[in-house]
């Protein structure tokens, strides 16, 4: 079990460790600032102070945001950032009130877009965020820092427009509470191989369900899961080109949701959908085996057992696929300059800041995200906590999120978790084909709205 790291602890070990690097830097000459005002950010006529402003919900109420502005200030004495946190009740919300800060012309110079929430490409064709392009060119930035899978999720029409900020392989894994195999005499499965059927992960489902006590299974039913549903059965949800619902052209699919829906519906050993459980603490207790979640949660489970008589944090993958890859889901997100920001050399030093090394790991360590983007970082992890081993497999051999083609993220995802939690209710069950063919038809009705 991992110990967490305070912020205190981490700025030591971050100075410690950058000591020589952070003295170059502070020998490097700033960049000229551009003296035309414009959102995001207060243009002066001199160059003495220059103001950014960072609107993020990534990262409040950890140190973290804070602790990157105070460092970064020792290197840009010149440079203010003032931190505006985003506290909507959800992402989803967050990003609306972005657009709505953009159309007032409120917008900060430091933003984030993410594109596995499906907002990157609309946030670029309405010339929300900018390209980073000449900015990394003359600053010559080595983009191998970073693993490639989430460079390329930065790139759109032949530029690129920011720097991965979070990333894992999405809902990939079934975390597993070890004690309930050592309790039944069951071996559980090798944490980064991807031998155990589908069929093998059912029957435990079903073995390790105790009515009234214990569910063998958890499922999150959201588009994250589905995606990585349908692909363990070697197809998609949806087409790459993010126009259409495969599920009722393919029989793969099908058999896909047959299987969760068996478990749900018709065997009732998974937690209702809709309900009032939590499942990351019900895990904690005991009351559920197996939860099918992502690597980032098998590291909170880690983080938060306090008996270790009643849990043990454990990992099992999915079965690889017929083309050879492991069934995932890349998921990242980005950091992004605001296109009408008056200030973008500074912003762009800043996205630096925050992404480099010690960025990096303190978005791990101190914000507590699942921030899997720079094989430098996830080695300092593995050494931390040896967990982080097991999610290597996956990001090397991972398959990127298919997007819907008109931008329509919140939409779709809605659409998914609303008509998924339907078919899978044991409460109030619909007939399968009924079920699956809302499910198609809520989607796809999604994916043939005009564009965002």
């Amino acid at each position: 079990m991992s110990t967490p790291i305070s912020r205190r602890t981490f700025l030591r070990f971050s100075g410690a460790l950058v000591t020589g690097s952070l003295l170059a830097a502070c020998s490097a000459p700033e960049a000229a600032a551009p003296q035309t005002g414009s959102e995001g950010g207060e243009a002066t006529a001199s160059s003495d102070t220059i103001k950014l402003i960072w609107d993020t919900f990534r990262g409040p109420g950890t140190g973290w945001n804070e602790e990157r502005i105070e460092t970064f200030k020792e290197l840009h004495p010149n440079i203010d950032i003032e931190f505006r946190p985003l506290t909507g009740s959800s992402q989803q919300d967050n990003y609306g009130k972005m657009y709505a800060m953009h159309a007032a012309g409120d917008l900060g110079d430091i933003i984030a877009f993410d594109p596995s929430h499906y907002h990157f490409w609309r946030a670029i064709d309405k010339g929300i965020i900018g390209p980073m392009d000449e900015l990394m060119e003359a600053d010559d930035l080595d983009l191998s820092q970073w693993f490639e899978q989430f460079i390329t999720i930065q790139r759109y029409k032949g530029k690129i427009y920011g720097l991965p900020s979070w990333g894992w392989a999405g809902h990939d894994t079934m975390v597993i509470n070890k004690r309930h195999f050592e309790e039944a005499g069951i071996e559980p499965p090798d944490p980064m191989g991807h031998e155990t059927s589908m069929e093998t992960y059912g029957e435990w489902a079903r073995t390790f369900y105790k009515e009234g006590e214990r569910f063998g299974m958890a499922f999150p039913y959201s588009e994250s899961a589905v995606a990585v549903l349908c692909r363990i059965w070697n197809t998609t949800f949806i087409n790459e080109e993010g126009t259409r619902c495969l599920i009722l052209d393919d029989e793969r699919a099908q058999a896909a949701f047959r299987w969760l829906y068996d478990l749900a519906v018709v065997d009732k050993v998974l937690p209702s959908p809709g309900g009032d459980l939590n499942v990351a603490a019900a895990q904690l207790e005991g009351k559920i085996t197996m939860n099918w979640a992502g690597s980032l949660n098998v590291r909170n489970f880690d983080r938060d057992i306090q008996d270790p008589s009643i849990a043990e944090a454990w990992q099992g993958l999915f079965p690889t696929r017929e083309d050879g890859r492991f069934p995932c889901q890349i998921r990242g997100g980005t950091w992004n300059i605001n296109a009408s920001s008056a200030h973008p050399q500074e912003a762009y030093e800043f996205i630096k800041h925050i992404t480099n090394f010690e960025g990096c790991l303190g978005f791990n360590l101190v914000a507590g995200q699942g921030a899997l983007v720079r094989p430098d970082v996830l080695d300092e992890l593995v050494k931390q906590n040896p967990i982080h081993e097991w999610f290597i497999p996956n990001l090397e051999n991972g398959i990127p999120a298919y997007a819907p083609a008109n931008s329509r993220g919140r939409e779709y995802t809605d659409a998914i978790t609303q008509r998924v939690q339907l078919l899978l209710d044991p409460n109030d069950p619909i007939p399968f084909e009924q079920g699956l063919e809302d499910l198609h038809k809520a989607v796809q009705d999604v994916l043939d709205m005009d564009p965002a």
